[in-house]
């Protein structure tokens, strides 16, 4: 079985313009709403791909039958512990004029801490060993720092498979529980090691990275780079480099959640790592050419594109 967390869901509020400039009155053309948070859009990729997943995590009451009657549709199994109040709304703004997306997101509810406990002893009541968790996301202010290790910790307790994506310091306290996978991208890297972020690394300067947050605790690592593709650094020392796919972008949110969740989707089925960094990047990138996450056809159709190649970083002084 297959489970995605998400501690802090969303309704994205999608609005679509030609132009949009910050302190005048704008207008926009075309609107849309769909539930997000990291972790509900790996689930709904998931489950877009055909596999057995549940999505769980913390929901506000008051306005969670807006996620419900979009799950119903789409026939996608779910376990929330609700709490008082409402789940937060993003604003995207996307501006095709410009090429931009702007966002404006909410930062969450307070939820009390025997909520929280509920979620963590649902897990640990429901794992078994082979599961694969993938926690995402940001968390709510009044939600401990610590939660993904806290999270980690029972997946690993119970010997099923931890990833996790997210950042700040909620991914530096997640990385005590030795997650199987994190997918940062260079800026986020930066972050997690404190560090002045430099868009142009060489890849042994970011090879040399990774190490640090390897002796953190992260075991491998997905470096996801936009439109540039992406690197993958195992935790044997092997280091891949896979592109992406061509196509129109349409809508950027939710592309490296997708990521995330093709990557799983591998993993459930057994392929070899080649094949799961395909359907990692094929994923992302059928979301980003999509309104909302992408189909299974698009998925796969996409994968064709998809090539990955071993690389050799040669050290100065070799």
């Amino acid at each position: 079985m297959l489970y995605t967390v998400t501690l802090n869901p969303s309704i994205d509020q999608i609005l679509q313009t030609n132009g949009f400039v910050l302190g005048e009155t704008n207008y926009y053309d075309d609107d849309y709403q769909v539930v997000g948070g990291k972790g509900i859009n790996v689930g709904v990729l998931l489950n877009n791909l055909g596999v057995d997943v549940v999505v769980t995590g913390l929901m506000g009451l008051d306005n969670n039958q807006v996620f419900l009657e979009q799950f119903k549709q789409i026939n996608l199994k779910h376990d929330f512990v609700f709490y008082p109040g409402k789940s937060r709304t993003n604003f995207k703004i996307k501006d095709f004029q410009n090429h931009q997306e702007t966002e404006l997101n909410g930062q969450g509810s307070r939820v009390e801490q025997n909520l929280v406990q509920d979620l963590l002893t649902y897990l640990d009541t429901h794992l078994q060993p082979h599961d694969v968790v993938i926690a995402s996301g940001s968390v709510p202010t009044s939600v401990s720092e610590n939660i993904y290790e806290q999270i980690g910790m029972i997946v690993n307790h119970h010997e099923a498979i931890f990833i996790l994506d997210s950042s700040k310091q909620w991914v530096k306290y997640g990385l005590k529980a030795h997650p199987y996978l994190i997918k940062p991208n260079v800026e986020e890297i930066c972050q997690m090691l404190n560090q002045e972020y430099n868009p142009n690394l060489t890849l042994t300067q970011l090879e040399a990275m990774i190490k640090e947050l390897q002796a953190l605790g992260a075991r491998n690592i997905l470096v996801s780079r936009g439109s540039k593709g992406s690197y993958y650094f195992s935790e044997h020392g092997e280091v891949y480099q896979v592109n992406t796919a061509k196509g129109k972008l349409v809508n950027s949110v939710g592309a490296g959640d997708s990521m995330v969740g093709g990557f799983a989707y591998g993993m459930s089925k057994n392929l070899a790592l080649e094949e799961i960094l395909k359907f990692g990047a094929a994923s992302g990138a059928a979301t980003a050419f999509s309104s909302w996450i992408g189909s299974k056809d698009l998925v796969m159709e996409l994968k064709e594109q998809i090539k990955v190649e071993q690389l050799t970083i040669t050290k100065k002084g070799n």
